[in-house]
């Protein structure tokens, strides 16, 4: 058999792949621009995805045998909603969360899990600003409240950017509640004062439409999470409108 000569095998490889580009490029230069001989089509890599198809909570495995919440368990949902949308998981995130079922009993139907990115208050002439990151289990509420003026700042405006999931922001406006959104009975007997709201996708932002205006979202049956902004947050500032949630969150 006759030994292959490596060198002259590339060198005529690399003289045939040349005359093909050339002779393409001749012909698209007529054509008036220039192009290059298609290539085989690859597959963008696929983001990792859970093997379920969605996410499922159990309420029950959030509460010990006392009944009282188990915010550790209760953070493992959430990053667990995290890996689901490929959300960073980043090492201390658990520890920055804050999280609360508002002494509802109900985690998965009302709650929320936030950590907060920057609140900033040196500048008391008004240059105040806050970001956090929200966190909502799939189809988990946020009870409805509002921001009140408080401890010198002005009344908190804010505004959400979805980032993924979907959320249905709700506030002040014309009644549209559409007949998916269900408001818990944990909820003032499954009520709220205002009803006017969209469903937000990522990409999507919504500002809160007035100033101390009540507002509450739920998100949609993958879950949510979503970017806060706004000028300082404080907590002694927020009224919930259910009296119950309201006297919980201000430790009453």
């Amino acid at each position: 058999m006759e030994k292959i000569n490596r060198r002259s095998v590339l060198k005529a490889t690399g003289a045939a792949l040349a005359g093909v580009v050339a002779g393409t490029a001749a012909e698209s230069q007529a054509a008036g621009r220039l192009r290059f001989p298609s290539l085989p089509f690859v597959k963008p890599a696929q983001p990792a995805q859970p093997a379920a198809a969605g996410l499922k909570f159990n309420n029950a495995d959030f509460y010990d045998l006392d009944g009282s919440f188990n915010e550790d368990k209760a953070k493992d949902a959430i990053i667990a909603l995290c890996r689901y949308f490929n959300y960073p998981v980043f090492p201390d995130l658990k520890e920055r969360m804050w999280i609360s079922d508002y002494g509802t009993g109900k985690f998965t139907e009302l709650g929320l899990a936030c950590i907060g990115i920057v609140n900033n208050d040196k500048d008391k002439k008004g240059q105040t600003f806050m970001m956090q990151d929200l966190y909502l289990l799939p189809g988990q509420m946020l009870p409805e409240h509002w921001h009140i003026k408080g401890e010198g700042q002005a009344v908190k405006n804010e505004g959400w950017f979805i980032r993924h999931g979907k959320s249905f922001i709700v506030g002040i406006g014309e009644d549209n509640l559409p007949p998916e959104i269900k408001i818990p009975e944990c909820h003032m007997g499954g009520t709220v004062e205002v009803k006017h709201g969209q469903w937000a996708n990522p990409g999507d932002y919504v500002q809160l439409a007035k100033v101390e205006s009540k507002h509450w979202q739920m998100a949609g049956p993958e879950g949510c999470i979503l970017t806060e902004v706004a000028n300082l947050h404080t907590d002694s500032a927020v009224r919930h409108n259910d009296p119950a949630i309201n006297d919980h969150f201000l430790g009453k």
